[in-house]
């Protein structure tokens, strides 16, 4: 079972023992265990946009949101999209639906020609149609796969956190009673954790859910027939990549 605990200055400074010391330069940061790995996640986003009062293009109706594994899977369906010309709109009588010819052979040329930074966005192209207009996005992400371990594990994915800011959250799985909150640079020890004051144990069999460098929960039973603890921890700012 965990606990949550809050001592005198002196157990405090015992409890800092057990969690970990910060060094001159702060809190030590994890090594990277290998279940940690990134991948690389491309999307590809096509909606209906409409003008606003001011002129401005904004986002009217989605018409597909989609992953793949790779950047040339990604253009490769976004063509073939772009060639069945279907872009359906709900919600109106009178819509543009399926490109003509020659207008699919128009948005097919723009989408090759078009250009993002070159690290997130791939390509972004805004082609009009009528009234609207079709915006066709390819992104990429890289994100960390889910880890399932326990808290003894050297993949335990809280570790990855260590030496961050973080915001916990303990909690009641259902139906989400919170029950405390608190921020704070996350310190770890072998069986612990410190966020802030609060400092916290846990059996080395807990279970841990998490996306290294992201979030990561600790689960940890209350009996048979009630519901687990939870202990969400999140990153306060974007991660950085080991």
């Amino acid at each position: 079972m965990s606990a949550i605990t809050r001592g005198t200055p002196d157990d405090t400074r015992r409890e800092r023992e057990d969690v970990g010391r910060e060094t001159a330069t702060g809190p030590a940061r994890a090594v990277a265990h290998p279940s940690w790995r990134f991948q690389d996640r491309f999307e590809l986003w096509i909606d209906w946009m409409v003008r606003n009062s001011a002129g401005q293009w904004h986002p009217h109706q989605s018409v597909l949101q989609r992953s793949y594994r790779t950047r040339e899977d990604t253009l490769l369906h976004a063509e073939r999209i772009i060639l069945r010309g279907d872009f359906p709109m709900q919600g109106r009588s009178v819509t543009p639906v399926t490109l003509i010819r020659n207008r699919r052979e128009e948005l097919l040329a723009a989408f090759r020609a078009a250009e993002g930074d070159g690290v997130t966005l791939i390509r972004e192209v805004l082609f009009p149609v009528g009234e609207y207009a079709l915006s066709l996005k390819v992104t990429c992400e890289r994100v960390a796969d889910e880890v399932r371990t326990s808290f003894a594990h050297a993949g335990n994915p809280l570790r990855s956190l260590a030496g961050q800011s973080v915001k916990l959250t303990v909690l009641i799985e259902h139906p989400y009673d919170v029950l405390s909150r608190a921020e704070g640079v996350l310190e770890m020890g072998e069986l612990g954790a410190r966020v802030g004051s609060e400092v916290l144990t846990f059996q080395g069999g807990a279970g841990v859910t998490g996306v290294p460098y992201r979030h990561a929960t600790v689960a940890v039973s209350r009996g048979l027939l009630k519901r687990p603890m939870l202990y969400r921890f999140e990153l306060l700012q974007a991660p950085d990549e080991p």
